[in-house]
């Protein structure tokens, strides 16, 4: 019964549309939600789930032009995309931090589950908005101080004469880290952020002293 979009959007509709009118005949008609995990098998809610979870939805008269598959076919794209302008360094630039999943593969963007960026640290907004300052290299250390001609000091708390984001992640003894850690993956830089509450923060509002 979820209208949203999914592979079986139009199914979903169909049995809104026919309920909607059911309910409309008469104000005895009501339908009672009871949420059961189907790993307790109470015979009841164990047939349906089972007649549910085999029942094959049909996927309408022009499946592949359903929103789901056009959603899906426009990710695919922009993915294309993504990849074919980054592999140029005067699109992409010498700041972007680029990650990698497990197997390897170069993070790309995606629109599943609030995207790839943003879904593990949507529900930590500090650790987000360092996250994404790391990985844009818009950060309160001195190189971006550097760039932008801010009257902010280079040098990190730690000593080091000129503050970058490698020394950050990599060097800076002020944080925390593994052994011979690096940033490939994108739940290591969470992991290190998470650890390191300082960095990438801004230690005071610019211009004061």
């Amino acid at each position: 019964m979820d209208p949203l979009l999914h592979s079986g959007q139009g199914h979903s509709l169909a049995v809104c549309r026919t309920l909607a009118a059911w309910l409309a005949e008469d104000p005895s008609c009501t339908i009672t939600f009871v949420q059961v995990p189907s790993k307790l098998d109470w015979s009841i809610h164990k047939e349906a789930h089972d007649y549910a979870k085999d029942l094959i939805s049909p996927a309408g008269l022009q499946p592949a032009t359903s929103l789901d598959s056009v959603q899906k076919a426009v990710t695919k794209r922009s993915q294309e995309t993504w990849t074919r302008m980054f592999e140029g360094p005067s699109y992409k630039g010498r700041n972007f931090l680029h990650l990698e999943h497990l197997d390897g593969d170069a993070l790309k963007p995606t629109y599943i589950n609030g995207g790839v960026w943003l879904s593990p640290v949507a529900s930590n907004l500090s650790v987000a908005v360092r996250l994404f300052k790391c990985i844009l290299n818009h950060a309160p250390i001195g190189l971006y101080y550097t760039r932008f001609n801010i009257p902010e000091p280079l040098a990190c708390d730690c000593g080091f004469y000129h503050q970058d984001r490698d020394h950050v992640l990599l060097s800076c003894n002020k944080h925390k880290r593994k052994a011979n850690w690096r940033p490939h993956y994108l739940k290591d830089v969470i992991d290190f952020l998470e650890e390191n509450p300082s960095a990438f923060s801004f230690k005071r509002p610019l211009g004061v002293g």
